[in-house]
């Protein structure tokens, strides 16, 4: 009986190994979980170019966006577990959305593998040039003044949406939340003047800046960014608001070890690059490599801060 059970176990581990060898042979494909055009989307084709090189296979990036990533992650729940299907996603739909909804729909320490983090951003809270507001302080006095200054267009359950809460409450603005599927939306109507305002990456947000298309009134990022040191932070605007975001890599549940950790490598490796840098730099991204046991270490701290800061943030859960 012993002998059999050690040659069933043999056989597991052989199927996986073998699992895994034939996926190294397959295209990888790349779920995105947010609209394209925005931050997430952008850095994912970034690295594709660059991990298909590395890793000797195509990797294709497929738009999967929806539901602030949700579609994306239940996608990659049911996908094969042999490294041949992966994720991206920004850190809101990995640690905050599970908290936005009454029953969780996910938990992100269980349900899929961490393979490696690939960048970082600061959010920046901007406003349509229609608005007549230069500082954080002047929005906040006319959206309290005005219910046409209120709206702040976000996708639900992400942390742009956490950010125009905590800053509305900061402010005393009895915010209107217009939903989207994606920043690349909301950058659309606040550039039309739909809505009034909206927490964009720095990245989704310089170009348009810098040609007159919306204004940048604040960062919510711990210090000044070195890509735009004239803009305040929202600390430093009176305001107890901070937030930025990363952005990683993830596999299905059960993909085995080795496959992981070819991958993690390939990221991690990626994120060096000088001329991947240099682009991403250049988009107002910060290239931040983390391999698969860190960035899952950060993902348990993370979850549980967030947890506790919803609690007294005066966000609404979903049913």
């Amino acid at each position: 009986m012993r002998k059999i059970r050690i040659l069933a176990a043999l056989g597991l581990v052989l199927g996986l190994v073998s699992s895994a060898a034939i996926a190294q042979q397959k295209p990888v494909r790349v779920l995105v979980g947010l609209a394209a055009g925005g931050s997430l989307d952008t850095m994912t084709r970034l690295f594709a170019e660059k991990l298909s090189a590395s890793l000797g296979q195509p990797v294709i990036v497929e738009s999967r966006a929806g539901a602030s990533g949700l579609i994306a992650i239940e996608a990659l729940r049911a996908a094969p577990a042999d490294g041949s299907v992966l994720m991206t996603a920004a850190s809101g739909s990995i640690t905050l959305l599970p908290h936005t909804f009454k029953s969780p729909r996910f938990d992100p320490t269980r349900d899929f593998i961490p393979v490696a983090q690939m960048a970082q951003v600061d959010f920046v809270l901007t406003v349509n040039p229609g608005v007549p507001a230069k500082t954080a302080a002047e929005f906040a006095a006319l959206a309290r003044a005005e219910a046409k200054y209120r709206t702040f267009g976000t996708a639900p359950g992400t942390n742009p949406h956490l950010l125009a809460t905590v800053f509305a409450r900061a402010a005393g603005i009895e915010a209107v939340h217009v939903p989207y599927k994606g920043n690349a939306q909301a950058l659309i109507d606040l550039i039309g003047g739909q809505i009034a305002a909206a927490f964009l990456t720095a990245g989704e947000a310089l170009e348009h800046n810098r040609h007159g298309k919306l204004r940048i009134l604040a960062s919510a990022g711990a210090r000044r960014s070195n890509l735009m040191p004239d803009v305040p932070t929202l600390r430093e605007s009176s305001y107890d608001v901070e937030g930025s975001a990363w952005f990683a890599f993830f596999a299905p549940s059960g993909t085995p070890e080795a496959a992981v950790d070819r991958l993690s490598r390939a990221i991690v490796e990626a994120s060096a690059n000088t001329e991947l840098r240099e682009r991403l730099t250049h988009a107002g991204i910060e290239p931040a490599g983390l391999a698969s046991k860190d960035l899952a270490a950060r993902i348990r701290l993370e979850y549980g801060r967030i947890g506790g800061e919803l609690r007294t943030s005066g966000f609404r859960q979903q049913d």
